[in-house]
Order: structure tokens, then sequence, then C-alpha cells
């Protein structure tokens, strides 16, 4: 029900906005992007065969042709093209068109969802672009002797139970390269309302899967992150009050878990999670924090103890091209695919920007990270240092 009505909605206001729209509009086409490079040293306990040092880089591009009707309607189209995975391919992880004016704005493609689009948390713009949760991408699993000793507590390496969410991530972002629709409202007073439905999060651009089942025999068993008919409601909220900047935010996430064709695959949980977040600035200091909680979604009820949720607590200063901050993420989930149990991940962090030029920043940060396990894996520390050059055009 809930998917017609957003594609319902989606529809008048197209239509409500067309109106004598003029057929022969001139496109204006925009390009930006952004890129990083960013060196590491790691320093971790459980690190045998693994080096201490490393370089990584990405690009990104956007393209954006855009038109304005004579009735006001701006329409328009953006994809965004990505030099970032390890095998030197070229990728586009958003590719939609929309349509916005007194109505608000419409989204139908490939796009981050509302809540995705428009949370709330700590501040941290000394990372870089909102890249909120990239150390654990320092601190892939290691193996010895072919035994691995950490695969399942940090990083993304082996069978991480996390495919549906980094563990430290704030933001409900378990579609945001899916095919959808979403919906902006106007913002009035501050406040923000907004929607969007995804048939099925593991399908993009010409993509047509109408398929109920995987046929994933490790998911089948122990956990699924693919969904189905997930929708989701938020709000957000900002403003400036007697010389503060106040920002809210607040979303709910719903959808069917796809079922397997395993022997267990009856067993899994449907997808319900939730984020709120807030953040208050005044006089160049700016504090605040958020919440997500993802309860025990996708996970077979067989074989697990804890639900994802993590929480984010930050405080930062800004000064002319300086900014200086700190942060605290904490992150549980069950763990291991294999034993049940817990894992609870702390990440406490500094850093500092500096803007050397319109559109280049220089970044630093240093981050201490904790995993501990109820379970069969080991607990795990690591220091992590990391420096970087940041372009936004």
């Amino acid at each position: 029900m809930n998917r017609y009505l957003l594609a319902g909605c989606a529809a008048v206001a197209l239509a409500m906005g067309a109106g004598a729209a003029n057929a022969q509009a001139k496109f204006e086409v925009k390009v930006g992007g952004d890129a990083y490079f960013e060196a590491g040293y790691v320093s971790q306990d459980l690190d045998t065969n693994s080096r201490s040092t490393e370089f990584r880089n990405r690009f990104r591009v956007n393209i954006i042709p855009t038109a304005k009707a004579d009735n006001g309607l701006e329409y328009g189209g953006r994809i965004r093209i990505r030099a970032a995975n390890g095998d030197r391919s070229v990728d586009a992880d958003r590719a939609y068109i929309f349509a916005q004016g007194a109505f608000g704005q419409v989204r139908l493609g490939v796009s981050n969802s509302f809540n995705d689009e428009t949370y709330i948390t700590g501040p941290m713009d000394y990372l870089p672009l909102a890249l909120y949760d990239q150390v654990i991408n320092w601190l892939p699993g290691n193996t010895v002797s072919g035994t691995a000793l950490n695969t399942n507590t940090i990083g993304s390496g082996g069978a991480s139970i996390t495919t549906r969410n980094s563990i430290i991530w704030p933001s409900l972002n378990v579609d945001a390269n899916a095919t959808k629709v979403v919906y902006f409202s106007p913002r009035i007073a501050g406040l923000q309302l907004g929607a969007s439905y995804t048939p099925r999060n593991d399908s993009n651009n010409t993509d047509m899967n109408r398929s109920k089942f995987t046929s994933s025999a490790l998911a089948s068993v122990f956990q699924t992150g693919i969904y189905e008919d997930v929708w989701e409601v938020g709000a957000n909220y900002s403003n400036t009050i007697a010389g503060f900047t106040v920002k809210a935010s607040a979303g709910y996430m719903g959808g069917s878990a796809l079922r397997g064709t395993g022997a267990f695959a009856t067993n899994y949980n449907d997808l319900t999670g939730w984020q709120a977040g807030a953040q208050i600035g005044y006089a160049g200091f700016a504090v605040g924090g958020s919440y997500i909680d993802y309860n025990r979604s996708g996970e077979n009820s067989l074989g697990f103890t804890e639900g994802q949720r993590n929480y984010t607590a930050g405080i930062q200063y800004t000064t002319g091209p300086l900014v200086v901050g700190a942060n605290y993420k904490f992150g549980a989930d069950a763990g291991s695919t294999a034993v049940a149990g817990s894992r609870h991940l702390s990440v406490y962090e500094a850093g500092v920007g500096y803007t050397v030029a319109p559109g280049l920043t220089l970044q630093a940060q240093y981050d201490y990270v904790t995993s501990k396990f109820e379970g069969a894996q080991p607990d795990d520390d690591a220091h992590v240092v990391l420096v970087r050059s940041v372009l936004a055009f």
C-alpha cells in the first residue's frame, strides 16, 4: 500500500508541476565532483601478515543536465561516475532524473533514500566528504596458517555479517545504490518531510529482477542483506535561532527480508530500522550526535543473539580555514555468522582540517579502535593515523 501511495504522489506532483512546460527549454549541463588521496599507518594487535602502511584514492564526477520550464518547473538528471574500485574499473553509483518546484522534489532512479540524504549526526567536518566510517576499511581481517583470527571483528574481509550496513555508519543506507522513487517536501519554517520506496535493494539501473528468492546458500542459512518493498519516511529540521544553528533528523525504514531457499530460510527477520540525530552550533563551536537501530533485520533467528545498533557523539571548532574536532562512535552486532554471540566496536577519534584554497583541503586524523567479543572470536585493538588531501569542484 505504501509503495503505491508514494508512487502515486510522485506522479501527481510531476503532473501538477508540468502544466504548460516549454518543450523547447535549453538544458544547462553542470560538471562537478570530488577526489581524495589518503595515506595511512596502522598498528594493530592482530596484524600478522598485514602491512602497516598503505595509500588509497577515489575520484568522482557529477554530470547534471538541468532546465527550467516557463511555469517554473525545474527538471533534469544526475549521474555520478566513480573511479573507486581496486581493479581500476569505473562505475556509476547515482543515476536519476528529477523534477522540483513548489511541490518539493521528486527523484526517479538510483539515488540516496530520503533519510540517507538528510540525516544529522555529530559534527565531523575534518573527515572527507561525509565519509564517517572509513577507518574500519584500514582494519581488515588477517589470517595465520589459513585460520581467520579477525575476519568478523573489524572491516570487510571474509564472511562479515554486516553486509547491510557498516557497524559505525550513522544513516539508514541499506538501499543507497538501488533504483527507487524519492520525495522531498518543501522546507517550511525549517522543517522538511520525505519518503522513498525501493522494490528491491540489490536491483539498479536497467536490471530487471522480479525474483522473490536468493540462490545464496550462505544467506539462506545465516543472514541476508537483500530486501524487497523497502519503504521509509523521515523528517529533518534546520534553522537559526537566537544565533544558534539547530539541526535535527528522525526517520524509519521497513521492508521484507528476501527469503532464501535453504532449510532455515523462513526464519529471516524483516527490515526494521530507525534513526535520530541532532546538532547545535554557536560561534564556531558545534556539538551533536546520532543513534541508529536496525534491530535484528535480516538475521536468522536461529543463529544470532544481538541486533545491530550504533551511536555517535562529537564536538568541533571552526575558525576561518581551520577545523578541529573529536568524536566517539560505538557499534554493536552479532559478530559472527558461525557462532552465537555479540561484538562491540568503539572508535575514539580526533582530527584536523585546513582549507588551503577554495576546494582544496588538507586533513589528518587519529583513531583508536577496540573490538570486544562475546563468543569465539578474539578481541582486538588498533591505532590508525591518516593524512589526506581532498579536492571538491
